[in-house]
């Protein structure tokens, strides 16, 4: 008993000596019978044990500031840390997401922590939050969300703290809504933002008002957003719409500069499952322009003379863009027939802004030639090939033409009577590499010739 009793003695005063003498004590303990875990294991528990004074924090190699990085970090200077508490500060900044490389050492007072930036940020973007402005809202995550500036990484947890953030700030405003965060592409393009959208309350758009347009152009505007009413809101998807399906409208009726500012929603009312919103579309028509010339100096393929015919707009017409466009095909048609399978078409414009005149400088580039490889008809009968063969003009090697297979049978159907009733499906293989086309047309009976 008295040799056990000295023993507790002696373990009570360890923790106020330094850890190198732990090795004479084990053994003391280990007479004693007092000590159950290996030697190893009751050194790591003593030294978890361990509790520091935290004087000093550094943090070295990042480009936020060392108030944002503390803050982040969870640690408090003038508070008691044990090792453990230091791990688990580099646990919290490496799992941000924010930074590629964390490290970090101490001496129990100080600590230091190495840090390397990610350089994969991403811009962030708001797509339904109605409620709040994008400005307003940015400056309020950046006060909340440490280490949040308006960028976020495309892994870790700080675009979950955002979310989390913005769902604080809209309850503080009476919205109690679920967000949600999506990263977003264009088209087989990397990631460049991550998006933040309310799933709860559903945003729909329940009116949409139109801001400087003219009172002549209101029913076409109408009459084009009437499909979006009652649809679900998303800006990103109303910036499509007014590029794909407002900005025509305008552009056909000469308005080349019409443009259209970002849209604004305004909440109608908020329930917990539903908000309507209004919104308002500015537009800026500008002026109206009149083709003053279609220039195209001519080559042996497509003579200048010859463009004129090809082109559907005429000096003085109003500058209607669906009928810039169908006169640009044209003239890329006759570079299509002779087999420039890649050939493309421009007009570069030159404004005359006081005259409100438009001229169009003509520029094709063909590319390769393309010749026909091999031809191929199916599901005909031998009296039928033999049919064809007769009156099919386009033979392997010849340059090819892809307008001949689709007006093929209209245009021979005097001919080919064996063939009344029946359609034609075509497939054309193009091998970029050699420059050929293989063409196979499928027959089939039953419908009407095409």
């Amino acid at each position: 008993m008295l040799i056990a009793g000295l023993c507790k003695d002696i373990v009570s005063s360890f923790i106020l000596i330094d850890h190198m003498r732990l090795r004479p004590l084990a053994v003391l303990l280990l007479l004693c019978g007092v000590l159950s875990l290996p030697l190893v294991a009751w050194q790591k528990t003593y030294q978890n044990q361990a509790v520091y004074k935290l004087q000093k924090v550094r943090f070295v190699g990042s480009h936020y500031s060392q108030e944002d990085l503390l803050k982040a970090s969870g640690l408090k200077v003038g508070a008691d840390i044990s090792p453990e508490g230091f791990q688990n500060a580099a646990t919290t900044l490496s799992q941000s997401g924010v930074f590629s490389q964390v490290k970090y050492s101490f001496n129990g007072a100080e600590a230091e922590y190495e840090l390397a930036d990610n350089p994969n940020l991403v811009m962030c973007r708001f797509e339904n939050l109605v409620w709040i402005s994008d400005q307003e809202l940015l400056s309020e995550l950046t006060r909340r969300v440490p280490l949040f500036n308006g960028t976020l990484p495309l892994t870790g947890d700080l675009a979950t703290n955002v979310g989390k953030a913005i769902e604080v700030g809209l309850k503080e405003r009476g919205i109690v809504a679920t967000i949600s965060s999506m990263p977003a592409a264009n088209l087989n393009g990397p990631v460049s933002a991550i998006v933040f959208s309310a799933v709860t309350p559903k945003v729909v758009i329940a009116d949409i008002e139109f801001s400087g347009a003219s009172p002549a152009q209101i029913p076409n505007l109408q009459k084009a957003v009437a499909p979006l009413l009652g649809t679900e809101y998303r800006e990103s998807m109303l910036e499509d719409f007014s590029t794909n399906n407002l900005r025509p409208i305008y552009l056909n009726q000469g308005y080349l500069h019409v443009e259209f500012p970002r849209a604004s929603a305004t909440p109608i009312s908020t329930s917990a499952d539903l908000a309507e919103v209004k919104i308002t579309v500015p537009i800026q028509e500008g002026s109206v322009y009149q083709l003053k010339a279609m220039n195209w100096p001519g080559t042996d393929l497509l003579p200048a003379a010859a463009a004129p015919k090809l082109c559907l707009l005429k000096t003085g017409d109003i500058a209607n863009q669906e009928l810039l466009k169908k006169s640009l095909n044209n003239l890329g048609g006759a570079y299509l027939k002779r087999g420039y399978m890649k050939a493309t078409v421009r007009a570069l414009p030159s404004f005359d802004e006081s005259k409100h005149t438009v001229a169009y400088d003509i520029e094709i580039v063909p590319g390769d030639a393309y010749r026909l490889r091999n031809v191929e008809f199916k599901n005909l009968s031998e009296a039928q090939l033999k049919q064809i063969n007769e009156v099919w003009k386009l033979k392997p090697g010849d340059t090819y033409d892809p307008t001949y297979a689709p007006a093929f049978l209209v245009n021979n159907r005097q001919s080919l009577h064996s063939l009344d009733g029946w359609s034609a499906l075509w497939t054309q293989k193009v091998d970029d590499e050699h420059k050929v086309v293989d063409l196979i047309l499928t027959f089939r009976p039953g419908v009407a010739v095409h």
